[in-house]
């Protein structure tokens, strides 16, 4: 409710908060958009100007303590204007909220009520709030580890050369401060024993001590970067610091790629056994 009035036409005006008998028949009110309300903050527009609280004249604007307003939740629009006739022309709003005699010291009615001052509104709810996150493939491997450094692959196997991501991650939000991706779990391991993880600075390859590391490479989209020390042609896992972001984008609802690469590399004192790694990507956006 926005409003309240004695009567359809030649009315007086209250706030909405009031509870006058007399003025419950003829009340203004929007619906249609989430989140619409009355406050006068936020994202508002002032319907009109009262002179009380209660039995009320009315004004565009000036000098009267009192206001009505309409407002909508942080990302939308509301916009009040005063139009002869209707409020078609020469603005176009999405709805007339009531008519008025004057612009100052006046009384209120219906729509209908007057044709000099038609009440006119337009407002527009934020756009509902999106996230998307994939991951292309769940299970990835290195294959057997050996000297040489090994790479992981979508099929488990493993390669000798980086030329291909793992698995890709896919994200994209409407979010007004976009969205950032982390990552969480533990270093190779089996049982007890573990491949140490390449740590927070990133370096290369170094084939006969250990390491496990990733990276990560934007593959397309328009706002998504790699987070360092994972932005690097080298190789990082900071488990100390997990969870870890290692990604970021922006809030255009453009659908951002990551190629996501992974290191394993042994030493001759390296345990033996089948080494396996659960990490956890999340990607959360920052409404």
């Amino acid at each position: 409710m926005i409003l309240r009035m004695s009567g359809a036409t030649n009315a007086h005006a209250e706030l909405p908060g009031q509870a006058d008998a007399d003025y419950d028949a003829n009340v203004v009110c929007c619906n249609g958009i989430t989140g619409l309300d009355n406050l006068c903050s936020g994202t508002f527009a002032t319907v009109l100007k009262l002179s009380g609280t209660s039995n009320a004249h009315a004004q565009q604007s000036g000098s009267y303590a009192q206001s009505a307003c309409m407002s909508v939740p942080s990302g939308g629009t509301v916009s009040v204007g005063y139009q002869a006739t209707n409020c078609t022309t020469p603005i176009l709003y999405d709805t007339t909220l009531a008519s008025m005699k004057a612009t100052d010291n006046s009384h209120v009615g219906n729509t209908t009520a007057y044709t000099e001052y038609k009440i006119c509104g337009t407002a527009v709810g934020a756009a509902s709030q999106s996230l998307t996150f994939n991951i292309s493939d769940p299970t990835i491997g290195f294959g057997a580890l050996n000297s040489s450094a090994r790479y992981a692959t979508g099929d488990t196997l493993g390669s000798a050369s980086d030329t291909a991501d793992a698995h890709t991650l896919s994200a994209s939000t409407n979010a007004s401060s976009g969205y950032v991706i982390t990552l969480n779990g533990a270093t190779l391991a089996s049982g007890g024993n573990t491949v140490t993880a390449i740590g927070a600075s990133a370096v290369a390859s170094s084939p006969g001590a250990e390491q496990f590391g990733a990276r990560l490479i934007v593959n397309s989209g328009t706002g998504g970067s790699a987070t360092v020390p994972y932005a690097s042609a080298n190789w990082a896992l900071d488990t100390a610091a997990f969870p870890d972001q290692v990604a970021s984008g922006a809030g255009d609802s453009t659908e951002d790629v990551f190629g996501v690469r992974y290191i394993a590399n042994i030493a001759g004192s390296t345990e033996a056994g089948s080494y396996t790694a659960t990490l956890t990507y999340i990607a959360t956006a920052n409404f």
